[in-house]
């Protein structure tokens, strides 16, 4: 029953009907024969905590209306990505196909994706059986010279040892890149102690001038 008023307000969401319904209203479209007590449930619990639902209420009455997984109130190009980039900068997750489609009318929205893929601005890439969308950021790039890139490209190091790299930049002059590099910290070998005698800690030695020794008048007896 929930199942199939969800369906129905999806499927009016789709076809461009976003007008919030009662839930007679709802019934009505639905072609539902339900009771008192299921009513109530629908009216009171279901519909309201509903992830699916948005509730609108209007003169003291409930209606109801499907809730896409995409808050695209223009569903235009321009407002797609600059959702897809918001998404990004703030580290909300990723967007998948399907999300896009449960948002926007199926044919409209393959369009869209389409046509941002095709312009560099989005790349698809499916994981666990999902189409997944990033937003390509294009903020941090910059140029590098395609010669720096090519020579970069020839220099092998592999067969070279770190002291033989190290004794390069020094017979080239390039002190800054052993000067400024971090110190290794050198941990100190602990110190060798000789064999001590067990220290024996002495008790009362503050009134020690006070006692006295009664072991040979214990003797004598």
């Amino acid at each position: 029953m929930l199942k199939n008023i969800v369906e129905k307000l999806q499927e009016r969401f789709s076809t461009g009907q976003n007008d919030p319904l009662t839930l007679d209203e709802i019934i009505q479209e639905c072609c539902l024969t339900i009771n008192l007590s299921d009513k109530h449930w629908l009216a009171s619990q279901a519909l309201l905590s509903n992830e699916k639902i948005y509730v609108k209420t209007i003169d003291g009455i409930h209606r109801f209306v499907y809730k896409p997984a995409l808050d695209l109130k223009d569903p235009k190009k321009s407002s797609f990505l600059k959702l897809l980039k918001a998404r990004h900068e703030n580290c909300e997750g990723t967007i998948t196909v399907e999300d896009v489609r449960d948002s926007i009318q199926k044919l409209r929205a393959d369009k869209i994706i389409d046509s941002v893929i095709a312009n560099g601005h989005v790349v698809k890439v499916k994981s666990n059986k999902r189409e997944v969308l990033f937003y390509t950021d294009n903020d941090p790039s910059f140029r590098i010279n395609p010669k720096f890139i090519d020579l970069w490209r020839k220099i092998s190091v592999e067969h070279l040892t770190n002291e033989q790299i190290s004794g390069f930049i020094d017979q080239k002059g390039h002190y800054s890149l052993t000067i400024n590099a971090p110190k290794q910290l050198k941990l100190q070998k602990p110190l060798k102690r000789g064999c001590q005698g067990l220290v024996t800690v002495k008790h009362n030695q503050h009134i020690a001038d006070q006692l006295k020794d009664y072991s040979n008048s214990i003797n004598k007896k």
